[in-house]
């Protein structure tokens, strides 16, 4: 566009004025952005953009974040305002955020301190000295007349879920019901689990003794040890026959650790169990590929720790990667688990999900020697990949249906065409101190407990942070053949390079020599 005059030149200006301001209205909810990460961890997943489009009223999050943040958190500040950006473009004008700073104001402090968001020590180096700050890195959402905290947000991994889930909680109206069944005492606790689980769901403690309340949805349930009373299966049975979902982590296996021994469990469930097309094998399995345990041993007077593979705690890398909860799963920890197969004549589905390795063992009971020092058989991995986890569904009859005493009873339901159990064969996977305490279990209780509900939303979100990649097993021929190509093959290479740069030098010198000689 030629400009010769000032109209011209006014003209230009408003225009470009006005394409400017067009670009910015329209770039604040059309933007893209481009995401190298296989999962596109860093950019706002299908679900967090249907939960923050469902919003009916405004929703605010005030974030409080110190700025003299250490250096290592400062990419968490960044991230987490990306974050609320996004959520902000795609929540139709019901989102806005804002950022305040604690550090040099008393009253921003104490606003801080009545959403429940506390100061932080950090260690941090500056002026090459080691110090100690007190900073704040927390958020709270306010809904209506509702609010819901995050204190601290130290890390970037699994924000995006906390923060879909806190706004997923705030603005329900009914939060759903899930019952746990377990003993508590200094050995068996499920503090830990309830923990996570309290973000999405309200929390009970249920008893079999009584018949279990109509509004819980679903029920985690380690296993028992011996049979249940009649009432007590009853009422177990009649939470499966209303639609309840139940996910029950019963293994056959009876471990004593510290005694070295492990006994099999002898339980009417199991024949429950097998009547509605899930059978728990009663061997105990090894799997090579395992974790470890630290043992003690004596040499002359010197005590000596070392860590060594126990092949009774499977490390499971083996997933049904078809399935919702656990597509996308990379490990699992199990402890004294048995195998599970189907019931012969049953006709509800049966669907496995969890498998061990291709190397896995087996030790027939009812007495089971688990000290791998003195029992040669748990080194023995003769058998291929066996299920230890799966899920029964489909039309379910009662087991008491043929029972003349419970099938009088006026509140008896005969069958349910949308029966649900999840069953794995660790039999104590719920309880803190084993699998419920470990890190990467918690993503595939979740996502069950998710699936059984109905609200499978925030699997696809969970999923996308992947916090451990096991390597691929490639055997020990590939591995010292990639280890020495690994020390050869720099050197290889440098004395290539060097032979190339001093064949073209003395060939640029031969030339030389041909022109100027």
């Amino acid at each position: 566009m030629e400009i010769s005059n000032k109209n011209q030149f006014v003209k230009y200006f408003l225009l470009m004025a006005a394409i400017l301001v067009v670009l910015n209205i329209v770039s604040r909810t059309l933007f893209f952005r481009w995401d190298a990460t296989d999962s596109k961890m860093y950019s706002l997943s299908d679900a967090s953009r249907e939960v923050i489009g469902k919003l009916e009223d405004q929703l605010v999050a005030k974030v409080y974040f110190s700025s003299n943040m250490p250096n290592t958190y400062a990419n968490s500040r960044r991230y987490l305002q990306d974050l609320l950006e996004e959520y902000q473009a795609y929540s139709g004008g019901r989102f806005r955020f804002e950022f305040f700073d604690p550090a040099e104001d008393a009253k921003t402090q104490e606003q801080a301190r009545n959403y429940n968001i506390p100061p932080v020590q950090l260690q941090a180096i500056e002026n090459d000295k080691m110090e100690i700050k007190n900073v704040y890195m927390g958020l709270v959402f306010l809904y209506r007349d509702k609010k819901e905290t995050v204190p601290v947000i130290q890390t970037t991994q699994g924000l995006e879920y906390n923060l879909t889930a806190t706004i997923k909680k705030i603005t329900a109206t009914n939060l759903k019901t899930v019952g746990i069944i377990s003993e508590e005492n200094e050995e068996v606790t499920t503090q830990n689990l309830s923990k996570f689980l309290e973000q999405l769901y309200t929390i009970r403690r249920v008893e079999l003794s009584s018949a279990i309340p109509s509004e819980i949805q679903a029920i985690i349930m380690n296993g028992v040890s011996d049979s249940l009373k009649p009432d007590e299966l009853y009422h177990l049975d009649q939470f499966v026959m209303r639609g309840g979902q139940l996910f029950i982590a019963q293994g056959s296996v009876k471990d004593f650790l510290q005694q070295g021994f492990a006994t099999e469990i002898r339980s009417n469930i199991f024949s429950w169990l097998e009547h509605y097309g899930v059978k728990v094998g009663k061997e105990l399995l090894t799997d090579a590929k395992c974790s470890k345990i630290q043992i003690q041993t004596q040499q002359g007077p010197f005590v000596f720790r070392n860590a060594i593979d126990y092949p009774v705690f499977p490390l499971i890398q083996k997933f049904n990667t078809d399935h919702p909860i656990t597509k996308g799963l990379s490990q699992a920890r199990v402890f004294f688990v048995s195998e599970l197969s189907q019931t012969e004549g049953v006709k509800t589905a049966f669907t496995p999900l969890m498998f061990t390795s291709d190397k896995t063992g087996v030790l027939p009971g009812p007495f089971f020697q688990i000290q791998p020092n003195q029992n040669p058989m748990m080194q023995a991995f003769a058998f291929p990949s066996k299920c230890i986890a799966g899920m029964i569904e489909g039309t379910m009859s009662s087991f008491f249906s043929g029972d003349s005493a419970y099938s009088r009873k006026t509140d008896f339901i005969q069958s349910t065409n949308s029966g649900r159990i999840l069953l794995i064969t660790d039999n104590q996977f719920f309880n803190d101190r084993r699998g419920g305490g470990v890190e990467e279990n918690t993503e595939w209780i979740l996502n069950a407990v998710d699936y059984l509900t109905g609200d499978q939303e925030l699997i696809a979100i969970r999923a996308r942070d992947v916090t451990l990649q096991p390597l691929q097993d490639v055997g020990d021929t590939a591995r010292k053949s990639l280890k020495w190509i690994n020390i050869v093959l720099p050197a290889v290479v440098i004395v290539l390079l060097g032979f190339y740069r001093w064949k073209r030098n003395r060939d640029r010198r031969k030339l030389l020599e041909e022109l100027y000689a």
